[in-house]
């Protein structure tokens, strides 16, 4: 058997090419709309293929149009019972020029040589007819765009593809040459570049503003920004859209690149626009410029995703080409979240084709990437630039990440009132799928931006009761999920849950092995009843106890290989041996949240609910945040108490064990 890869070049030279991909995408892929598939059928048809975010560009489609693909895709998913969530994305990409199509089709693309002469054109007779030397522009938004271009200047074409330079302007038409050292293909409805200063910036501005507005009608989950360079103008666009629209924030300039921290920290999401920044970057340079994007924004837990060129010979032609199924493949494992496609779907012949082909590239990628390396790099990175987040979510997030780890664990269900905990641990990067259990639908939506993140929204009758509630809620997640086949009878599982019921309450992690198709799991009820331990090793399924006497002191923790989903492993590694856990007197505490607290040293604490507290050989007692000394009680205290060790909280109860020592009973991982 070989060794445990303790690198990327040992985990890629172990890597089983004959293994079949994970049969669910981690990676989300979102969509272009195109006319050929705005009706409901259709759309339907683009979910079975594989997309989970539609994305709507304003300038390609009417404001009719917008509102009625919108209603469909919510009577679709209300149709299926929600168990098919898709998230809406408005482009307010801002009033765009692009050509028109060859006359042989929209598979042709024209060589376009240097120094040849190119008249672009304002006839609408030529819109449908380009040839090599006429080619129409759709000015529509810039009507007066031809008096305002001067001698010398220069037009790109197709993102830069082609680099036109003016020679003169006629009536309706501008005469070019294509400059020298330029050899390119140019297709059909590609984009036309002008000199920002040669723009309107009011009309730009103008439009910018109305799509906004539209957006916030239309009820849109996400909202990707143009012209963004710094971060007034994300503060703006939140101003006009409601909070339920998640800002992302396109990087598409020079000026964009160099404000990314900024940018990242003031926007929901990045949207890394390749063929923007190939009109300030080389071709050489675009790949490494991803690269520093994912970096930053994997560190700063914000999700990211790509767009241009992904698989654009699809437009017209049913396979990638194999440096487009790379390229793919390489972002995926470069950390994104999501890709968008573009002109593959909107103007594409095979929409569907595409797609699907993306899911199967992502899913093999998936399986290329050593998740337990790279989420060491991240949290080393994170610990690096002081972004290592102590909130109670986070450490219980990170905990659940490395309990799935260890136990091999199928998904982590998670329940989430705001999506922040859920996303915490997606964010961390599991070598599981995440659940995630929320009641909102703004909520779920916004989970599908994440990567392995795949929301659940619970329909079900409300109950009274907090606890079976939550526990309804869960059963309902593990039912759907064993129906779609993405846990099974037998795997383990990790359930994340608060204590109470309230957003930033979560703090429980629970580990279980499913049962019968038709068995249900009671959990967080069964939390806030810890028994009396029947042996001093094992409760049964639902705990372990490990000695811990009475005269409290320098502990060593034993191997414990009781029963039940707690594991040796795991108590070993929240209570190493030979550290001294419970300090003395002379420290004081601060309490968050009643639950979790620091201390000023590293040293291990034991905390109860009612802000008790007992260490060294004394009992203290938790007012304003400093401890009050009281008498030791004779018998061990019920609990529940919490250990806090470094980073790793343990929730359960002091009890007497058969051999009259003292045990700590665990009842679970926070």
């Amino acid at each position: 058997m070989p060794a445990k890869p303790n690198s990327h070049l040992s985990y890629m030279s172990q890597l089983d090419i004959d293994q079949v991909a994970n049969n669910i995408r981690q990676t989300s892929v979102g969509c272009t709309l195109g006319k050929s598939w705005a009706s409901k059928d259709q759309l339907a048809k683009m979910i079975g293929a594989g997309m989970n975010i539609l994305v709507i560009n304003l300038s390609m489609v009417t404001r009719d149009v917008c509102k009625d693909v919108v209603k469909c895709i919510r009577e679709l998913e209300e149709s299926h019972n929600y168990e098919r969530l898709i998230g809406i994305t408005i482009d307010v990409t801002g009033a765009p020029v692009r050509t028109g199509t060859f006359k042989e089709g929209l598979s042709y693309e024209a060589r376009i040589e240097e120094g040849s002469r190119i008249t672009l054109t304002l006839d609408e007779e030529y819109k449908f007819c380009c040839t090599e030397d006429l080619i129409f522009i759709d000015t529509q938004f810039f009507p007066k765009l031809i008096h305002y271009l001067r001698k010398g200047d220069r037009i790109y074409l197709d993102e830069g593809q082609v680099t036109l330079v003016v020679r003169n302007i006629g009536f309706d038409c501008i005469n070019c040459i294509v400059e020298e050292g330029v050899i390119g293909l140019l297709g059909s409805f590609k984009c036309v570049t002008v000199p920002p200063n040669r723009l309107n910036q009011e009309i730009l501005y103008s439009t910018y503003m109305k799509d906004l507005e539209f957006a916030a009608e239309c009820g849109a989950d996400f909202v990707l920004t143009k012209f963004v360079d710094s971060g007034s103008v994300i503060e703006e666009a939140r101003r006009i859209l409601p909070k339920t629209a998640k800002v992302f924030t396109k990087i598409e300039t020079r000026e964009s690149v160099k404000n990314l921290r900024e940018l990242i920290a003031v926007s929901d999401g990045i949207l890394i626009c390749r063929s923007g920044l190939a009109m300030y970057y080389t071709p050489e340079n675009i790949f490494k410029i991803q690269k520093y994007i994912v970096g930053h924004c994997n560190v700063a837990d914000k999700p990211v995703y790509v767009t241009g060129q992904l698989a654009e010979s699809m437009i017209s032609k049913p396979r990638p080409t194999r440096a487009e199924a790379s390229d793919i493949a390489n972002a995926v494992l470069d950390g994104v979240d999501g890709l968008l496609l573009t002109v593959e779907t909107s103007w594409g012949m095979y929409p569907f084709d595409t797609v699907s082909v993306v899911d199967n590239v992502c899913r093999e990628a998936e399986r290329a990437i050593c998740y337990e390396i790279s989420r060491a790099e991240l949290n080393y990175c994170r610990l690096l630039r002081g972004q290592v987040n102590e909130a109670i979510k986070n450490v219980t997030g990170a905990s659940a990440v490395e309990a799935a780890d260890s136990c091999g664990a199928s998904a982590i269900f998670v329940i989430t009132t705001t999506g922040a905990s859920a996303m915490s641990i997606a964010m961390s990067r599991p070598s599981c799928i995440v659940i995630a259990i929320t009641v909102d639908i703004a909520v779920a939506h916004h989970c599908l931006a994440y990567r392995g993140l795949h929301p659940f929204l619970y329909t079900g009758e409300r109950v009274a009761e907090w606890c079976e509630d939550v526990d309804n809620r869960i059963n309902a997640a593990i039912k759907h999920t064993r129906l779609t086949g993405l846990v099974k009878g037998g795997d383990r599982i990790i359930v994340v849950t608060g204590s109470v019921g309230t957003s930033g309450s979560t703090n429980t992690i629970h580990i279980f092995t499913l049962e019968g198709e038709h068995s249900k799991l009671r959990i967080v009820g069964s939390s806030h009843e810890l028994s009396q331990v029947e042996s001093p090793w094992s409760i049964g399924n639902t705990s372990t106890a490990f000695p811990f006497p009475s005269t409290v002191g320098a502990i060593r923790a034993q191997q414990v290989s009781g029963a039940g989903p707690r594991y040796s492993v795991m108590l070993s590694h929240v209570m190493p041996s030979g550290r001294k856990y419970l300090i003395g007197s002379s420290h004081s505490a601060r309490i968050e949240a009643g639950l979790f607290f620091e201390t000023t040293s590293s040293s291990c604490w034991l905390l109860t609910t009612s802000n008790e507290i007992q260490y060294g050989n004394g009992y203290f007692y938790v007012k304003s945040g400093q401890l009050e000394r009281l008498p030791l009680p004779p018998t061990p205290c019920p609990g529940p108490y919490v250990i806090v060790c470094m980073d790793c909280l343990w929730l359960g109860a002091i009890v007497r064990q058969p051999d009259s020592s003292c045990g700590f009973q665990c009842s679970h991982l926070i």
